[in-house]
């Protein structure tokens, strides 16, 4: 009699190394959907061009007077804000995105089944999403260079740039978390959530995106110390366009890492309580 067989199963990896995995492989579908629709690719090219574009052009018919009150090329000042912010916004919008897109599509309930699957997806689409738009914002910037548009200090503190840069794309992704939540809290299942369209608005208004804070009335100052773009914005200027070194921008670095921290806080937690409390009620797919 022979012995029976056993199947083997690989193991599915869990913990971090389990979410790492998952999040990989859908980042890597990401990618090949970007590689067999291509066009895709060019239109958000187009789109980033079109953006730097307006606002280049808005920037040379203020620069006469703007010039004077940002101390410097009022163009720079823009095209660094615009560029950073781009993907900033990415970090923004990708949860809320990804939770609808697999509701409407009816896949959220199979994700659930999977050890890291809606986290997997969240984390995979939002590290996709950010380093696409880092490289069309560090191709435009590179073009912008190149072309004398934009100017850099003679010196620049790269790994104080990089760093700011996680630190604005960590709290993005956190607030983008908290919105995400309310798909589930307040049943915001078309459209978009209310914390991310007024965060969106207040940024344009009271982060110095577009105005100096100097111009702004000082109530409307206090609303852009809340805002992490508004430290973000000011040490990456300061570290791109004057050159200055670490020390010029500590401040500014330590209150975005307690924005990030923070946020980051505050939208694992409010998303984790959104999963739980949609499945404890009615199910992740339904709509009530």
């Amino acid at each position: 009699m022979s012995a029976p067989v056993l199947e083997t199963h690989e193991a599915q990896p869990t913990g971090w190394l389990g979410m790492t995995r998952a999040g990989a492989a859908v980042a890597w579908v990401e990618y090949k959907a970007l590689r067999v629709y291509p066009s895709n690719l060019w239109l958000a090219i187009a789109q980033e061009l079109t953006v730097v574009g307006v606002w280049y052009f808005v920037a040379q018919f203020l620069t006469p007077v703007a010039n004077g009150v940002v101390h410097g090329s009022y163009v720079a000042y823009v095209l660094v804000g615009v560029l950073l912010n781009q993907v900033a916004l990415a970090a923004l919008r990708s949860p809320f995105t990804t939770i609808s897109e697999a509701f409407w599509d009816k896949r959220l309930e199979t994700y659930r089944l999977a050890v890291s699957g809606i986290w997997a997806n969240l984390i995979g689409r939002l590290a996709w999403q950010v380093l696409f738009s880092t490289v069309l914002q560090g191709l435009v910037a590179a073009a912008l260079v190149a072309t004398g548009l934009v100017a850099l200090g003679h010196t620049v503190a790269w790994p104080d740039a990089a760093l700011i840069w996680f630190l604005l794309v960590s709290a993005n992704a956190g607030l983008g978390l908290v919105g995400a939540s309310l798909f589930f809290l307040l049943e915001v299942k078309n459209g978009q959530d209310p914390v991310t369209w007024v965060y969106q608005y207040l940024v344009q208004i009271v982060s110095g995106l577009y105005v100096p804070l100097a111009v702004l009335p000082v109530w409307l100052r206090a609303f852009g110390q809340a805002l992490p773009q508004t430290y973000a914005f000011s040490a990456m200027r300061l570290l791109v366009l004057s050159g200055a070194g670490p020390h010029a921008v500590t401040g500014a670095l330590a209150g975005l890492a307690v924005g990030a921290v923070a946020a980051l806080a505050l939208g694992l937690t409010m998303m984790r309580w959104a999963l739980v409390r949609a499945e404890r009620l009615s199910g992740l797919g339904v709509v009530v």
